[in-house]
């Protein structure tokens, strides 16, 4: 809906065009150019794979170090993406598994490292606090290495450049001492970021990493499903949108000037946090939480150190993401239309977010609505996770286009076939 009235045709949208830019010409309304090949398209269909490589999974083994998880309910963090995904490509009933996991090493084209430092991490800080010794090198990711280096000769063979680790914390691989013998595999992290200052200190490589989705406190830890509050479209049931921005997290002690968020949580507290039709707190009750999601049109997604995680609740929840995060790489980038999906504004602009989203037609909020609830959510770790990121190892590992038959044995990928 535009100016309340939808623009059915070509000279409706003509018309408008004269109305808001006034010129001496009438605009020219073209012939469409003729469809092209899918081949030629973006974004891509997601489900025709890119290749289809095999990736084996390291069995656990006690000589990759001691790794006493606690019973604390506090090891279920936002940073678990690394037990989602390693329990993914184990379970035999999923998708995943059926497509890509083999159980015999020599027909691999990747091997996955079952490192769960983050958890290890996460378990010690719980207990001894975040300045705690630890002892996470010499206790599991040194064991964890030799494991790999030593005892099995995959790694040697590559020199681990087709070799997969999990690194969801914020500094990636730059809690370990021994990140030096990591540094050739693939990291799968949740830090991407174009900014000289992360690829200078190594948190983020670009060129060598795949961007994923963090794990989302309300969708992977309490296990809220959105569908029991929305409809089959993404509308809420039996109500309606009427919360302009929602936003849940810190805010209220971050500077203008502050490296974290690149101060633009301030903003927050600065006015907008005072709007009627905003919804703003540094925490709300979960299922509090989940009730204001349904009702949500746009969620502020700032970033904090590396990319907001509520970005996946709102994603999940069918929130329009505004996100202010210069130079953050986004997961799967190569593969999904972010710009479609969600409203950027960058930080110079951040000020002026409330004159930006209160321009923006209805038309144009429901076109981004709709291509976040049927292709934004692909992004999620629960939905289409694996796929997206085995299409960024086909192109790391050049493989677009085949399908593995055995190790270094490939034949061309049927350009029909679709994913289980």
């Amino acid at each position: 809906m535009e100016s309340s009235r939808q623009l059915d045709t070509d000279e409706d949208q003509s018309t408008l065009t004269m109305e808001r830019n006034p010129t001496p010409y009438k605009p020219i309304i073209l012939s469409p150019l003729p469809p092209i090949g899918e081949a030629f398209q973006w974004p891509p269909n997601i489900h025709k794979p890119l290749c289809l490589p095999k990736i084996y999974v390291y069995p656990d083994n006690a000589r990759m170090g001691e790794f006493q998880a606690t019973e604390a309910p506090h090891t279920g963090t936002n940073y678990n993406a690394e037990q989602i995904l390693l329990g993914q490509l184990r379970d035999k009933q999923s998708s995943a598994y059926k497509n890509y996991v083999t159980e015999d090493p020599e027909q691999a084209d990747f091997f996955f490292i079952p490192f769960l430092g983050s958890k290890f991490l996460a378990d010690c800080w719980y207990t001894k606090g975040v300045n705690g010794d630890c002892d996470v090198d010499a206790k599991y990711a040194e064991p964890m290495m030799n494991y790999v280096q030593m005892e099995h000769p995959y790694w040697n063979r590559s020199s681990g450049s087709d070799h997969i680790m999990t690194h969801p914390l914020d500094s990636a691989s730059l809690y370990y001492k021994s990140k030096d013998r990591m540094q050739n595999a693939i990291f799968l992290t949740t830090v991407g970021d174009k900014r000289v200052a992360s690829t200078i200190d190594g948190r983020s490589r670009r060129f060598s990493d795949i961007v994923i989705p963090s794990a989302a406190a309300l969708l992977d830890l309490a296990s809220k499903n959105p569908t029991e509050w929305l409809d089959k479209e993404g509308h809420p049931k039996g109500g309606v949108r009427d919360i302009f921005v929602l936003f849940a997290g810190r805010y209220k002690d971050v500077k203008p000037d502050e490296a974290y968020s690149a101060g633009v949580r301030s903003i927050l507290y600065n006015g907008l946090d005072q709007q009627p039709d905003y919804m703003i707190a540094e925490k709300f009750e979960k299922e509090r939480y989940t009730e204001l999601l349904s009702r949500a049109k746009y969620g502020f997604a700032p970033q904090g150190y590396t990319m907001d995680t509520s970005i996946w609740e709102y994603i999940a929840f069918g929130v329009v993401p505004v996100v202010i995060a210069d130079g953050i790489t986004e997961p799967f980038e190569d593969d999904l239309d972010w710009d479609s999906f969600v409203v950027r504004i960058r930080r110079r602009d951040a000020h002026r977010m409330d004159v930006i989203l209160r321009s923006i037609s209805e038309e144009e909020y429901e076109r981004k609505r709709q291509a976040l609830w049927y292709h934004g959510r692909h992004a999620l770790l629960n939905h289409d996770a694996w796929h997206l990121i085995v299409r960024g190892l086909c192109r790391k590992g050049l493989l677009e286009g085949t399908r593995t038959i055995a190790h270094n044995h490939h034949e061309p990928l049927n350009v029909d076939t679709l994913l289980q």
